[in-house]
């Protein structure tokens, strides 16, 4: 009796041993805390979240999140005999399957049909990043190079959000008469609803949001990007394909699965 109550000590114990372990550490809060406000204000600024009731959800997965996440990195580590071993000597092991980083990209990637269906200020913000990222500066010298990809990535920026919302200040021209097709190219109502549909089944939604995960996950570690001063601080590295997707696939799910106990629906396939 006296074993048990010690090994479940909240000071002494393996619980204690994996909360202050290496697998949750005070850098996930963090992490939870600023990646939190940074993919919101984004989400409700490029609109991959129409509703109120969306955000609540996706906030409510959000809070659920880091136990959730923590919950999963346990179980996975302490099935591997030798990490358990490790673990509970409180030691770390030299292994890394899941990232919270893209993890948490479920949660909001759901939403991404929504914001893709003003199509027009997506490919005109693209087109610049393109030019002026990874084109323009191979034929100039680095530090040059540094100032026009400054330039590119700001004036994408104003791109998107003048095309997508210019029209909504008086005293701005109306974007369809200054850059034409950026402000008014839509996809289909249609179109938009099935691509929600995808995304936001259990089957295949996980598996989109992996492989979106997997290309993100190599261009924005690229070299044209991570050798801007502040840009490269605010990009995550490079996590092997594996680790990606099976965040990105997971944290897909475990969103879905909030969406299906708050509202009783759950769609397996399209």
């Amino acid at each position: 009796m006296d074993l048990f109550s010690q090994e479940l000590s909240p000071s002494t114990g393996y619980v204690a041993t994996l909360l202050n372990g290496c697998l949750f550490a005070p850098s996930l809060l963090t992490f939870w805390l600023v990646n939190g406000l940074l993919d919101f204000s984004t989400a409700l600024t490029i609109g991959a979240v129409a509703t109120p009731a969306g955000l609540q959800l996706r906030l409510l997965a959000y809070l659920l999140l880091v136990p959730v996440f923590f919950a999963l990195r346990v179980a996975i580590h302490l099935l591997h005999p030798t990490h358990r071993r490790q673990i509970l000597a409180g030691t770390c092991p030299n292994a890394r399957y899941l990232s919270l980083d893209w993890f948490s990209m479920g949660i909001l990637a759901t939403g991404l049909p929504l914001a893709l269906q003003d199509f027009g200020p997506w490919i005109g913000m693209n087109a610049v990043f393109i030019a002026g990222v990874f084109l323009a500066p191979r034929a100039m010298r680095p530090r040059r190079g540094r100032v026009v990809k400054l330039t590119a990535i700001a004036g994408g920026i104003v791109l998107f959000l003048y095309a997508k919302y210019g029209a909504l200040v008086p005293l701005l021209p109306a974007p369809g008469l200054v850059v034409g097709p950026i402000a008014t190219l839509q996809l289909t109502d249609p179109t938009t609803t099935w691509l929600l549909a995808v995304v936001n089944s259990l089957v295949v939604g996980p598996v989109i949001v992996g492989a979106v995960g997997v290309v993100m996950n190599h261009v924005l570690t690229r070299p044209e990007l991570t050798d801007l001063p502040f840009v490269a601080h605010a990009m995550p590295r490079r996590d092997p394909d594996a680790v990606v997707v099976a965040s990105a696939a997971l944290g897909t799910a475990f969103y879905l699965l909030v969406v299906a106990a708050a509202t009783g629906q759950l769609a397996l396939l399209p």
